[in-house]
């Protein structure tokens, strides 16, 4: 595989996943959740932070930074909460990798039921994709993996808009296992991705006690070049339970304790 794509698909597989101290922003909004995570691929070091905001105007917005001493990535997704349904209105997509630039947008018309894919410099690769209440963006369906493994689901199903088609992908759970977190062990819930239609295999770990957020991915491509990153370190805000996690369209009898405001953890032992 290239260097240039390689470093795509390491990139991209975390752009989802982000750095900051939980409370009050300067602009008044609430940061709900900020995740760290580390990861190395033939050498090469890459650190991400992924950070969940609420706005003063109910709105949410993920964004996620991501660089390298080779390449940059940043995603943005600005969403609401429908009836306890995760509804994306705007994607935005940057990234950098040596010489090669690439800048993506997704919006999306609820009234017209229809995704907008646009890009500037590739025009002939803009796209209208029709959309349903349910389909979500690139970085929405991890954050959706999230709240149903704390409504007790144990096969799940997502679709997304890409670019060029709407996607779905099926995980399942597969496992309890532990995973150290600094100088803690916590219980973890292990998922797999159902693939049928290609050999690439991912792994998802999350922590139930860190709100169920992500702390370890593992993913191999067909070609057999494989990465992993983990999580190093995980703050959130109180708010975070009622916001994201409460207001769903099923509930479950998951019982979990998530109320308690995590620490920043020191580096991860996998």
């Amino acid at each position: 595989m290239k260097i240039g794509k390689l470093c795509v698909v390491i990139i991209s597989a975390i752009a989802a996943l982000y750095y900051s101290t939980t409370g009050f922003t300067d602009t008044g909004e609430t940061l709900l959740f900020n995740a760290e995570y580390q990861g190395k691929y033939s050498g090469m070091t890459i650190k991400s932070s992924r950070k969940l905001y609420l706005q003063e105007n109910g709105q949410l917005r993920i964004e996620s930074k991501i660089k390298n001493f080779m390449a940059s990535i940043e995603e943005r997704s600005d969403f609401s909460l429908n009836n306890g349904i995760l509804q994306p209105h705007y994607y935005h997509y940057k990234r950098k990798i040596m010489a090669f630039k690439a800048d993506e947008k997704l919006s999306f018309d609820w009234e017209k039921n229809v995704a907008q894919y646009r890009r500037k410099d590739k025009p002939e690769k803009n796209r209208d994709h029709a959309i349903e209440l349910g389909i979500l963006d690139p970085v929405l369906y991890q954050l959706q993996l999230q709240r149903e493994l704390y409504s007790g689901h144990d096969d799940f199903s997502f679709t997304f808009v890409k670019p060029s088609k709407v996607k779905t992908l099926l995980f399942k759970k597969t496992g309890d296992e532990t995973l150290k977190v600094g100088d803690k062990t916590y219980p973890a819930i292990k998922v797999e991705r159902i693939n049928l239609d290609d050999e690439k295999q991912t792994r998802i770990w999350l922590i139930p006690e860190l709100n169920f957020q992500i702390a370890k991915i593992e993913h191999t491509e067909e070609d057999g070049n494989s990465y992993s990153i983990f999580l190093t370190g995980y703050t959130s805000h109180e708010k975070l339970l009622d916001v994201i996690y409460s207001k769903q369209p099923e509930t479950s009898s998951s019982n979990t304790d998530n109320s308690v405001t995590s620490k920043q953890a020191a580096p991860a032992e996998m």
